[in-house]
């Protein structure tokens, strides 16, 4: 074969490789990061109603209730009062919320984080994949353009 058509066609491969990397690569990365970003702030919700729930069967607030503000839209808060925080409306999915007492919330929430763990390092493993396989291209594209 002539030299003069490989060396020609170097150039047009390592800009096949560079669109494949940056068109398809890095798009498939930047999906898998946003969908583990979004799962790890659900992980993060779960824990912080966990924590709440806690608070909740070890201090005082069986007998009392509790005082609290919510959003009522808008950053616009407005004082509640609780009288019986024995139960709570946790959601399910798809808009609807079940009602649970705190031990039971508890190991819902328990499962529920399992769950999301497993599909985190699912992401996590998809990631490092995507990632090797970009340094693998890249590699690819620098041997090609030391060929002379």
């Amino acid at each position: 074969m002539d030299p003069n058509i490989i060396n020609h066609q170097i150039p047009e491969k390592v800009l096949k490789f560079e669109e494949f990397v940056n068109n398809c690569l890095k798009e498939d990365l930047k999906k898998i990061n946003y969908k583990l970003d979004v799962l790890l702030g659900e992980m993060a919700e779960y824990v912080q109603l966990k924590n709440v729930i806690e608070s909740l069967q070890t201090d005082d607030f069986m007998k009392d209730g509790l005082k609290t503000q919510v959003d009522i839209g808008c950053n616009f808060y407005m004082q509640a009062h609780v009288p019986d925080v024995s139960r709570i409306l946790i959601d399910v999915g798809c808009g609807y919320f079940v009602e649970f007492t705190l031990n039971e919330a508890l190991k819902v929430i328990e499962r529920r984080l399992a769950l999301l763990e497993k599909q985190s390092d699912v992401l996590k493993d998809q990631s490092a994949t995507t990632k090797a396989h970009i340094k693998l291209v890249l590699h690819g594209i620098q041997e090609l353009q030391n060929i002379k």
